[in-house]
C-alpha cells in the first residue's frame, strides 16, 4: 500500500485585500482625506473607505466603506473597484451579489489593478466558475502575474501544466512557477518542485529544497512529498526516521496529506512499529468532509481486513470517493472490486473504464490492469497489440 501522492493543486481561492493604509487622526479620519474625497480625489476616497472598514480613527462602518470604495472606483481608482467587488462577492457588509462583483473586477482590471485582474480570472477560470472562460482566465492571470500578483503566476503555470484553456506545456509552466516562487508564493515553490522531481531536466536535490521551503510556509502537500523523498531516497539520502518526523510534525499542524502518509507507515510498519489502529485513525483524518487524501488507503485496509473487519462495501465506498476526487489509485481499487465481484456484481466493462481512467492519469497499476483486460478481452475487445503497448507503459511507469 502506498501513501497519498499529491497531484496538481487546484486554482486558489479569491485573495482580496486592500493595499492602502488607513487615515490618521482621532475621533474621525483626518480632514484632508475626507475633504479630498469630497473634492473628487479617488485615492483619498479609497483611503477613507479603508479607515471605515478597519476602524482606523472612526467606528467601523462597512456599508460606508463600500460606498467610499465604489466612489473611488467611479473616480478611476482600480483598487476601489477591487475592494468593493470583494465585499459584493463575499457578502461582507452587504448582500452577496456575484454579478456586481464581476462588474467591479472588470472595471478594476481595466484600470490596471493587477489584483482585480487576478480576482476576475478566478471567477472565470477557477474550479467553481459558473461559466468558465479558460482562455480569458489565462490572459487575466498573465496580466496579474506581470503586475506582481505571484499567486497568479502559480495559477497560470497550473493552466499550462494541465492544458486548461490551451495545450499542456510544461516548458511554459516551469518559468511561471519559478517566478511565483521567487515572489514568495509557497504553492508555486511546491509546483516547481513537482516538475523538478522527475522527468526531463530533473533536479531532485533542488526539488527537495523547494518542498522543504513550501512545507515550512504551510503547504501540506509539500510536507507530504518532502517526506516521500526521504522515504525513497530521491534527492536526499533515504531516511525513514526523518520521513516519520516530517509527517508527524506536519500532521500535528493538521496537514492531512502528511497524516495519510504517516498512516501508511504505521500500516506497513516502516520506520515505526506497526499499529493498524493508529493507521486507521490517521487515514480517517484524510477522508472526512471535503478531504479525500486518505480514502484510498483507508479503503485498502477495509478491503484487506487489516486492523478492521473486512468490509468490501465500505472499501467500495471509500474507493469511489477517492476516484471521484481524482485519486487514480482509488479508481484502480474500485476497478479491481468490479473485476473480481467483491462487494459488487462483476462488471468487466466498469472495471476496464476505471482502469482506463487511472492509466490516463499515469498510474502504473491502472495501465497494467488495463493491459491485462485487452490481453484477455474482459470488458474490452481483445487487442494483443494494445495490451503489449500498455504493458510497456506500465513498466515505464514503474510497475515491475
Amino acid at each position: 500500500m502506498r501513501g497519498w501522492e499529491p497531484g496538481a493543486l487546484t486554482l486558489v481561492s479569491l485573495a482580496l485585500v486592500v493595499g492602502c493604509g488607513g487615515a490618521e487622526g482621532a475621533g474621525q479620519p483626518a480632514s484632508s482625506p475626507a475633504t479630498a474625497c469630497e473634492g473628487g480625489d479617488a485615492a483619498a476616497c479609497l483611503s477613507l473607505g479603508r479607515a471605515f472598514e478597519t476602524g482606523d480613527g472612526v467606528e467601523v462602518d462597512v456599508a460606508q466603506a463600500i460606498a467610499l470604495y465604489e466612489r473611488a472606483c467611479e473616480g478611476g481608482e482600480g483598487r476601489g473597484c477591487t475592494a468593493a467587488g470583494s465585499r459584493y462577492h463575499n457578502g461582507d457588509g452587504t448582500t452577496r451579489n456575484p454579478a456586481r462583483a464581476r462588474s467591479l473586477f472588470e472595471r478594476g482590471c481595466e484600470a490596471n489593478d493587477a489584483l482585480a485582474c487576478y480576482d476576475l480570472a478566478v471567477l472565470l477560470g477557477g474550479p467553481r466558475a459558473a461559466e468558465p472562460d479558460h482562455g480569458r482566465a489565462r490572459a487575466l492571470f498573465a496580466a496579474a502575474c506581470d503586475g506582481g500578483i505571484f499567486a497568479a503566476c502559480n495559477n497560470l503555470g497550473l493552466m499550462h501544466r494541465h492544458g486548461v484553456g490551451g495545450e499542456a506545456d510544461e516548458a511554459a509552466a516551469a518559468p511561471l512557477f519559478e517566478r511565483g516562487c521567487d515572489g514568495g508564493d509557497a504553492r508555486a515553490c511546491h509546483n516547481l518542485a513537482l516538475g523538478l522531481e522527475r522527468g526531463e531536466g530533473a533536479d531532485p536535490v533542488r526539488a527537495a529544497t523547494l518542498f522543504e521551503q513550501a512545507c515550512g510556509a504551510g503547504v501540506g502537500a509539500a510536507c507530504a512529498r518532502w517526506g516521500v523523498l526521504y522515504e525513497e531516497g530521491i534527492g536526499v539520502e533515504a531516511d525513514l526516521a526523518r520521513a516519520v518526523s516530517i509527517y508527524t510534525e506536519a500532521c500535528e499542524a493538521d496537514h492531512v496529506e502528511a497524516c495519510v502518509n504517516l498512516g501508511v507507515l504505521y500500516a506497513e510498519g516502516r520506520g515505526v512499529e506497526a499499529d493498524l489502529a493508529r493507521a486507521r485513525e490517521l487515514l480517517e483524518r484524510g477522508c472526512v468532509d471535503a478531504r479525500f487524501a486518505g480514502c484510498r488507503s483507508l479503503g485498502e485496509l477495509y478491503e484487506e481486513g487489516r486492523g478492521v473487519e473486512r468490509d468490501y462495501a465500505r472499501a467500495r465506498s471509500l474507493y469511489e470517493r477517492a476516484c471521484e476526487a481524482g485519486d487514480a489509485g482509488g479508481c484502480v481499487g474500485l476497478g479491481s472490486l468490479y473485476g473480481t465481484a467483491r462487494g459488487v456484481e462483476r462488471d468487466h466493462d466498469r472495471a476496464s473504464a476505471l482502469f482506463t481512467r487511472a492509466c490516463d492519469a499515469g498510474h502504473s497499476l491502472g495501465c497494467f490492469n488495463l493491459a491485462a483486460a485487452f490481453a484477455s478481452g474482459l470488458g474490452v475487445e481483445r487487442d494483443r497489440a494494445r495490451a503489449r503497448g500498455l504493458f510497456e507503459r506500465a513498466c515505464e511507469l514503474g510497475e515491475a
